[in-house]
């Protein structure tokens, strides 16, 4: 059995796996895992700086946050990030079968034994997170089947799945204090679904890490306004940023028992040596 456990993340824009799951894979990084992110779109259609003052261009946007990416990932000791180039804001739209393969093709070389994706309501109702959520859920049972596209490598069974979710009282307080995306979130055909503690599968304690989260935050400067929402909503409410949670898929999908660490199943079973050092 190979060692150490492998961590991967499928997400749909390159500011994902750190505003959303930073912590958890800083903390998993620092204990010996090899974490790897993958990344679905390149976030091309977002923000670009004062329109009297760009900070990039459209046309280079993408690679740009691509770059970010890659930064951010470097400064919270991730292995590897992979960034495609389906189109931002169109997820949804695209083959699913195209997306799907490029998935598969990833999970047979990663050989991840964790995997995190979006939950089913996209964190607060986002279309692509919901899509990359639902794209990576069907990816992860046919790179098991080992008829499916041998030619994408040989087949790789993921030991277990959870969900990034947005925990109600997470929710609540954001409303509390931003009213913009509050009344966003209303826009969405989704609505946030209402993750209570007894509903959550998993809750990863990050306040040990937080300060390096939010140094790899920084490295996203074409977020820079999300960046500088999220300071905000610290200062005013610092328990944001003690926790991120998840719900479990696979194998057991659901909520509790609430673990507090996404490997402790492996743990018991794994000769790894990062079972032996934790």
């Amino acid at each position: 059995m190979k060692d150490p456990f492998v961590l991967g993340t499928i997400l749909a824009h390159p500011d994902d796996e750190t505003f959303g799951v930073g912590g958890t894979l800083i903390r998993y990084a620092d204990e010996g895992a090899r974490v790897h992110s993958l990344c679905l779109t390149q976030g091309d259609q977002g923000w670009m700086g004062d329109p009297a003052h760009p900070i990039v261009t459209r046309e280079r946007l993408g690679a740009m946050r691509a770059e970010e990416l890659a930064e951010s990932g470097r400064r919270m000791g991730l292995e590897s990030v992979t960034c495609l180039e389906y189109p931002d804001g169109a997820l949804a739209g695209v083959s699913e079968d195209a997306v799907v393969r490029d998935i598969v093709r990833w999970l047979r070389r990663i050989h991840p034994d964790v995997v995190i994706t979006w939950g089913p309501d996209g964190g607060y109702g986002h279309p692509d997170h919901i899509a990359a959520g639902e794209r990576a859920l069907k990816a992860i049972e046919l790179a098991g089947i080992q008829r499916h596209m041998p030619e994408l490598g040989e087949h790789w069974q993921v030991r277990r799945c959870y969900r990034f979710v947005a925990a109600a009282d997470f929710i609540d307080g954001i409303r509390g204090i931003n009213p913009q995306f509050a009344a966003y979130m209303e826009t969405l055909a989704v609505k946030p679904e209402r993750w209570t503690r007894d509903r959550l599968g998993a809750a990863i304690d990050i306040r040990g890490v937080v300060e390096r989260k939010i140094d790899a935050m920084r490295a996203h400067q074409t977020q820079e306004p999300d960046y500088r929402e999220w300071i905000g909503a610290r200062e005013k409410i610092p328990w944001l940023f003690s926790e991120e949670v998840f719900i479990r898929e696979f194998p057991e999908r659901g909520g509790p028992p609430l673990e507090t660490d996404l490997f402790a199943a492996l743990r018991k079973t794994s000769p790894h040596s990062l079972a032996k050092r934790a």
